[in-house]
């Protein structure tokens, strides 16, 4: 840690998952409407760990999601998104028409009122789209999300 640099607080894991590749995710998350982080955690199979995240308000004012989308060197698509309760699903779209869809959140913090959305994606293009759906199915918003900088 640098001088002057403060400190993250410990944050607990609310969830965890593993993908057919062998990598173990683990989605920590807490905080305040204000100030919320999350962040996820991956193993990968030959025990090299990396993170990325996001910090700031849980969701933005007049806002339905709040995404993350980050990778590693050579490694797979992180995925976070903080949504508003009435959000129950996910889809994403990729510039290739690969599509993932969550059919529910991966955690929900009941102090802060938000869902947690996590996923590893081995998709190396970007992420063309977010659509943030009710328990229907019914579209509620969609986002042209900031991808990350692709591996080179």
């Amino acid at each position: 840690m640098e001088e002057g640099e403060i400190p993250l607080p410990e944050l607990p894991v609310v969830a965890e998952g593993e993908t057919t590749r062998g990598e173990r995710w683990y989605l920590r998350a807490g905080g305040s409407p204000k100030t919320y982080d999350s962040m996820l955690e991956t193993v990968h199979a030959d025990g090299r760990r990396d993170q990325g995240g996001m910090s700031g308000p849980a969701l933005y004012p007049g806002e339905l999601l709040n995404v993350y989308l980050g990778r590693a060197d050579q490694g797979p698509l992180r995925v976070v998104v903080r949504s508003d309760p009435q959000v129950q699903r996910l889809r994403l779209q990729s510039e290739k028409g690969a599509r993932c869809d969550f059919f529910a959140p991966s955690a929900h913090d009941p102090a802060v009122g938000v869902n947690l959305f996590a996923a590893l994606l081995p998709w190396t293009t970007d992420v063309t789209s977010i659509q943030g759906m009710d328990a229907d199915g019914l579209v509620l918003t969609v986002r042209t999300p900031r991808n990350p900088r692709r591996p080179t």
